[in-house]
């Protein structure tokens, strides 16, 4: 069979290297803990790698696959040194906040490294995204007053957000997002309102393009974040670099902002 070529994208992207020196790895591990195909040594990598495998294969594929990773004895039965202690998973502990003890969550080290790396990349988001929505809000409430949202959004726009808030109407037990329509919008809505509302932001932006990609660019990492999935070390520099821009451009042009 063929290798998914989504998750073989996926861990290309993921361990950042050349199909070539993936296709040396995959020969290596069915060397190693062979006989297995080209397809499954390549999911097994990526299951080692921290890959959720879910996310491309069927479930018994899954299953199959986790019973293949070197170490696991589900193709047979578990051996035994005569010692409980050998079969104790290694401890890996996590951290996920500077005040707060490390936890063992059960995790591999691959997906525990993942965890504090996302660790720090959330807070520049959740700043990013908010700062993003503060400032589209505060220019078109300036010029347009209150009611600027049903005025200068487009009803595609209104809609999406209308149906978000209807549906946590139906959660009363979770928080709500905000006060305002704004904070219900993603990255691709905020995109949509600076396109049709060019004219109130064209001497804050460096151009349109400018400012258009990196909503585009930073909508797709944002949503593998808020799945608790690791995005890839390129996305990450992206992230960390209009992190920078954005904070520059704004202490830069602040004047602008109401």
């Amino acid at each position: 069979m063929v290798t998914d070529r989504k998750l073989k994208s996926a861990l290309l992207e993921h361990l950042e290297v050349t199909p070539q020196r993936l296709s040396q790895r995959v020969k290596k591990m069915k060397q190693d803990h062979g006989p297995m195909s080209t397809e499954n040594a390549t999911y097994v990598i990526a299951h080692q790698e921290g890959i959720d495998l879910t996310r491309y294969l069927p479930a018994e594929t899954v299953d199959r696959i986790r019973g293949l990773v070197p170490g696991s004895h589900s193709r047979g039965q578990p051996k035994s040194n005569g010692s409980a202690r050998s079969r104790i998973p290694k401890q890996v502990l996590v951290s996920i906040g500077t005040d707060l003890p490390k936890v063992d969550a059960l995790l591999s080290t691959t997906i525990a490294s993942d965890a504090a790396r996302m660790a720090e990349l959330y807070p520049k988001y959740y700043v990013l995204e908010n700062s993003v929505r503060f400032v589209i809000k505060r220019i078109l409430e300036y010029k347009y007053g209150p009611s600027w949202w049903q005025t200068q959004v487009a009803e595609p726009v209104r809609k999406k957000v209308s149906d978000r808030k209807l549906k946590e109407k139906t959660q009363p037990w979770h928080g709500k997002r905000g006060q305002h329509e704004i904070f219900y919008s993603d990255f691709g809505d905020l995109k949509r309102i600076v396109q049709k509302n060019w004219s109130d932001f064209k001497d804050l932006f460096p151009s349109q393009p400018w400012i258009l990609q990196k909503l585009d660019e930073l909508e797709t990492p944002r949503n593998i974040l808020a799945h608790h999935n690791p995005v890839g070390k390129r996305d990450q520099q992206r992230i960390d670099l209009y992190y920078q821009d954005w904070i520059a451009l704004i202490r830069d042009r602040k004047q602008l902002i109401p």
